[in-house]
């Protein structure tokens, strides 16, 4: 009388719970994976909130918001939870297509203040992933980068003398670990409040050992920095602790002259660095008439002079060149400087 059998309709009630048990499980498979387990690591921490602590690894008390947005790392303040001491932590930058490249340079950064200990480099504390992201806990330095001095002035040359003492020291020890930092400039060293200085961002550091790299390329081969380029650095070439020597004497050569020595050095004979000792003695000359001392004016000359070995033997002989009351040690810049 309906049209249909019975058994027709049967098979209607059978399709029709097929279809609602069908609609069940794709619902709750979708539920499933919008709920993530507790076990299961996320790619990136949530942005806490502005103005509060964010409790990170169990260990330290992170403060937003970011202390710092570097080039290729985030910067936050920290607490240690447990001694309350003051530390900042690194984390790589996300959202570029450089992303990987900003996470092996904090690796590499990590990697080598695990082996130094010298009150003229920032103290590494700890490192860790976290949700599955990298963290590098470095001491607080309060203070500020030599470049963000911004002076009215050229320095007094006995400050920066003392301070390129320091510094010079800090390499020495360095060089001696068998470690070049690679990267030397105004925006690398830290005033600190007392006073003093200290070498930062081991980011483009390298093992002079090829034995101990364990890297298995070098990502940095070409470091550039616009105004404080290294010659062997900015050509790609293979590096070593003159590097550090050329970076040092350019920083030097900002603080007392307030002009990028690249850019000194192009007025004068038309590219970065000087070539030869009769032009690492007219950058000299330069120096002085900007009121630097005959001796630290041809002490830095030729320490960014373009062939490294053209430069100090090691950073214990420019530091003995500097702090010599006696007069500038290298005879080649001397005899020029006569002629």
């Amino acid at each position: 009388m309906w049209g249909f059998e019975f058994s027709d309709l049967l098979m209607f009630l059978v399709y029709a719970v097929l279809a609602i048990c069908v609609a069940v499980l794709i619902y709750v498979r979708v539920r499933k994976k919008r709920t993530p387990r507790p076990d299961q690591k996320k790619t990136h921490v949530a942005a806490p909130v502005d103005g509060k602590a964010y409790v990170l690894n169990g260990r330290y008390a992170l403060i937003t918001p970011a202390f710092k947005q570097g080039g290729m790392a985030t910067i936050w303040r920290a607490v240690e939870r447990k001694t309350g001491r003051a530390c900042i932590i690194k984390t790589p930058r996300r959202g570029t297509a450089m992303d990987n490249v900003y996470l092996e340079k904090l690796l590499i950064e990590a990697s080598f203040l695990k082996r130094l200990d010298h009150p003229g480099i920032v103290k590494y504390i700890d490192d860790f992933y976290h949700r599955g992201e990298f963290h590098l806990v470095l001491e607080y330095l309060n203070g500020e980068t030599l470049l963000a001095l911004s002076p009215r002035s050229p320095l007094q040359e006995q400050q920066v003398v003392v301070w390129a003492c320091q510094l010079l020291d800090a390499l020495y020890y360095i060089h001696r670990a068998g470690i070049i930092h690679r990267d030397v400039n105004p925006k690398n060293v830290m005033l600190c409040s007392d006073g003093t200085v200290k070498l930062i961002d081991f980011g483009t550091a390298k093992d002079l050992d090829p034995d101990k790299d364990k890297t298995h390329y070098d990502s940095f081969t070409q470091i550039t920095n616009k105004g404080f380029d290294i010659p062997e650095l900015f050509i790609g070439r293979k590096s070593d602790h003159g590097c550090d020597l050329c970076g040092l004497a350019q920083t030097c050569i900002y603080l007392l002259t307030l002009d990028e020595p690249n850019d000194i050095c192009q007025k004068l004979f038309r590219y970065n660095w000087p070539r030869s000792f009769t032009e690492a003695a007219l950058l000299a000359d330069y120096l002085v008439s900007a009121g630097v001392s005959k001796r630290v004016a041809k002490c830095l000359a030729q320490a960014v002079m373009f062939s490294p070995d053209s430069r100090f033997a090691d950073a214990r002989a420019m530091q003995a060149a500097l702090a010599s009351e006696s007069g500038y040690l290298i005879k080649q810049l001397e005899a020029v400087s006569q002629k």
